[in-house]
C-alpha cells in the first residue's frame, strides 16, 4: 500500500484543485483586509469556508505523489496568508469593541442623565 494513500479513508485533504481555489481566496482576503474593507473580507471568508466544508464531505480521493509538494507549498502559503490577515483583523477588532464600548457608555449616560442638549 502506498503510504500517501494509507489513511485516504480517515483523512480527508483538499484536493490539489481545491488548494489552489481556496489559496486564491486567501490572497483575496489579504488585498481585502489591507484595504480595510471589512465587509467585503467576511464574503470571501464565507467563499472560502464554504469551500473548505464542501471539499471535506467529498469522498476522499488518493493524493498522487506528485502533486504532494505543490499541496503542501499552498497549504503552507495558506496558513502563512491566514496569519498575515489575523495580524490586520485583530487591531481593527479591537479598535471597533472599543468604539463600541465608549458608545455604550454614552448611550447608558445619556439614558441616566438625560440629553444635556435638548
Amino acid at each position: 500500500m502506498n503510504p500517501l494513500n494509507r489513511n485516504a479513508a480517515e483523512i480527508r485533504i483538499l484536493s490539489l484543485t481545491e488548494a489552489r481555489a481556496l489559496f486564491a481566496l486567501y490572497e483575496a482576503m489579504v488585498e481585502t483586509a489591507r484595504r480595510r474593507d471589512w465587509d467585503r473580507l467576511v464574503e470571501i471568508e464565507r467563499q472560502a469556508a464554504g469551500l473548505r466544508d464542501a471539499a471535506m464531505t467529498h469522498s476522499a480521493k488518493p493524493i498522487i505523489a506528485e502533486d504532494v509538494e505543490e499541496l503542501t507549498a499552498l497549504l503552507t502559503q495558506i496558513q502563512r496568508l491566514d496569519h498575515e490577515i489575523r495580524s490586520m483583523v485583530e487591531p481593527a477588532r479591537e479598535e471597533a469593541r472599543q468604539e463600541l464600548a465608549v458608545e455604550v457608555k454614552g448611550r447608558a449616560m445619556r439614558t441616566a442623565y438625560g440629553d444635556l442638549e435638548a
